[in-house]
């Protein structure tokens, strides 16, 4: 089964936001991106799906690119935190799925939070490259890249395989394997026969990205 396409907006394209794009574009998402900045929208214009010049803190304007099919917005508006905030505010009105914002300051991740906002990062270039992994797979919490397109992905546990036993999952078919269990942030010891899934626990699984995220998307 084919990988779902996910349509990611990104409103703001400086450094964070242009990586975002890249990388999110790379692994095959469709990508809008957004900027008040002519030229930052026209450098990245061939190579993601959509790039528009928009003022995000203009709710009427931000309503006619069309987010409403997006399954997240990221805000990566980094030098104007008012702008960043109204931008915050005006997709909350849109009904988005998911929500992520770049946050400048201790103030300024307590006024998200304030907000409703629970995916906060602090982050440039390297941490752009992380956080389209897990925008990309929401099911991954964390990953850890080993190269030649191996990675080990922190998976939080479906509703589907609560109750079920850690070495039993049908993972041979999707070329993973399951390294451990992690429960309140605690690796589980023993057996990966004995352990009964919980409804909080995460997966240590590792392989390659496409056969993650197709793991993922049976849930």
């Amino acid at each position: 089964m084919a990988n779902k396409r996910r349509t990611v907006a990104i409103i703001g394209l400086g450094a964070f936001g242009t990586v975002l794009a890249r990388e999110l574009t790379r692994m095959g998402d469709r990508v809008l991106g957004l900027d008040s900045d002519e030229k930052r929208v026209s450098s990245l214009c061939d190579e993601i799906d959509s790039a528009m010049e928009v003022d995000a803190s203009d709710l009427k304007a931000l309503k006619q690119c069309g987010l409403e099919v997006c399954d997240c917005v990221v805000i990566s508006i980094g030098e104007n935190m008012q702008a960043n905030i109204l931008a915050v505010m005006n997709v909350q009105e849109l009904d988005i799925p998911q929500i992520w914002v770049k946050a400048q300051s201790v103030a300024h991740t307590k006024i998200l939070k304030a907000i409703g906002i629970t995916n906060i990062v602090h982050a440039e270039q390297d941490y752009g490259l992380r956080v389209a992994q897990v925008i990309h797979n929401p099911r991954v919490s964390d990953y850890l890249a080993l190269g030649e397109g191996k990675y080990v992905a922190e998976i939080k546990v479906p509703e589907q395989l609560v109750d079920k036993l850690a070495g039993q999952l049908r993972l041979a078919p999707h070329d993973l394997r399951c390294l451990g269990v992690f429960r309140n942030g605690a690796l589980l010891e023993g057996d990966l026969d004995t352990i009964a899934l919980a409804a909080n626990d995460s997966l240590l699984i590792y392989g390659k990205r496409p056969d993650l995220r197709r793991f993922a998307d049976e849930f």
